[in-house]
């Protein structure tokens, strides 16, 4: 007896790809308003509301099937994202703010994978985001979910209105075993208008001749000169709280009352002080208009629009073995308006 087998069988053949872009995304933030002082809103405030805009995509690539699957996400700063230097702290979580083409405007944004469960934010170097916390680790396709909020950077805000422009502003990759490929979260254009109440200052120098003094009316350390005086205007809006801060050109980490001589100063021994409106000395502080900025005194509110004309004085003051010579320094003086 012959038997026969009859043996039958089904090949699966499973088509592996590389992976297809299939989508961006894009975040559009509704038109921003600000009305106010331009020094009164603090670097790293939210401006607006927070997480202004948002947007989901569930699949921006597609894998393939089986062997072909998603392997790894990631994302970066896209090829329109400028750090701006600042970092802040939004729902417990640490954002790079990325600068705008708005001046003193950045924003900072934050992403998921669209069936993840925590946001991340966008870094300056390179973010795993897939397979993210909630997530199974296999998938055939990838999505994500972005939002955006704007954020007061350190550059003092100036009245205009101004479009912010289309922003490349994340590029998203994935792997698998094949290829790789990658996306971009785009936040379209809007308008921001900012209307910046501050002063007009008169004029950009102002100088004091203090004259010739004989070294002999120093006798010792702390001894000081007469004054010389010298006057600033200021054309300035209603309702702004009028600050300032004196900086030493010649070292600016100084943040003593005594302004250092500059190089081409022949004498040795002595420094400069600085009063304003009598008040002083004038403890020395950083070049920055930011609320709250070191040393920085008050001056007046306006009430209306008006012309300040703000008086100062400078002297000599020994500091110590006095070498004689020419004796100059130069300070400057930063207003800010809150």
């Amino acid at each position: 007896m012959r038997l026969f087998l009859f043996i039958a069988g089904l090949l699966l053949s499973t088509h592996a790809t590389a992976v297809d872009w299939v989508s961006n995304i894009t975040i559009s933030p509704q038109p921003l308003t600000y009305s106010g002082p331009a020094d009164s809103v603090t670097p790293g405030t939210i401006i607006g509301s927070t997480w202004s805009a948002t947007a989901s995509v569930n699949r921006v690539f597609w894998c393939g099937l089986i062997m072909a699957a998603c392997r790894k996400g990631t994302l970066q700063p896209g090829s329109d994202a400028r750090p701006s230097g600042m970092t802040v702290t939004v729902d417990g979580v640490n954002y790079t703010v990325f600068e705008t083409n708005v001046p003193g405007v950045g924003y900072i944004i934050g992403l998921k994978d669209y069936n993840g469960s925590t946001y991340m934010p966008l870094q300056t170097g390179i973010t795993q985001s897939y397979p993210a916390e909630g997530t199974s680790g296999y998938a055939t396709d990838l999505g994500w979910s972005a939002k955006v909020t704007f954020i007061k950077t350190g550059t003092a805000l100036k009245s205009g209105m101004y479009n912010t422009g289309t922003l490349n502003a994340v590029l998203l990759t994935v792997e698998n075993d094949y290829g790789s490929n990658t996306a971009e979260v785009i936040i379209d254009s809007t308008m921001i208008t900012v209307t910046a109440s501050g002063c007009t200052v008169g004029s950009q120098s102002a100088s004091v001749d203090l004259g010739s003094l004989d070294i002999h009316t120093l006798p010792s350390v702390g001894s000081t000169s007469p004054s010389g005086t010298f006057n600033i205007s200021l054309t300035c809006d209603a309702q702004v709280a009028v600050n300032a801060v004196m900086t030493d050109q010649t070292t600016p980490s100084n943040t003593t009352s005594t302004v250092t001589l500059t190089g081409d100063s022949t004498a040795s021994g002595v420094g400069v002080q600085f009063f304003y409106n009598g008040t002083g000395p004038l403890m020395m502080g950083p070049d920055s208009s930011a609320d709250g900025t070191l040393n920085q005194f008050f001056i007046q509110t306006t009430t209306s629009a008006q012309t300040l004309s703000l008086p100062f004085q400078a002297r000599y003051i020994r500091t110590d073995r006095i070498g004689a010579g020419t004796a100059n320094a130069l300070a400057s003086i930063t207003f800010s308006y809150q």
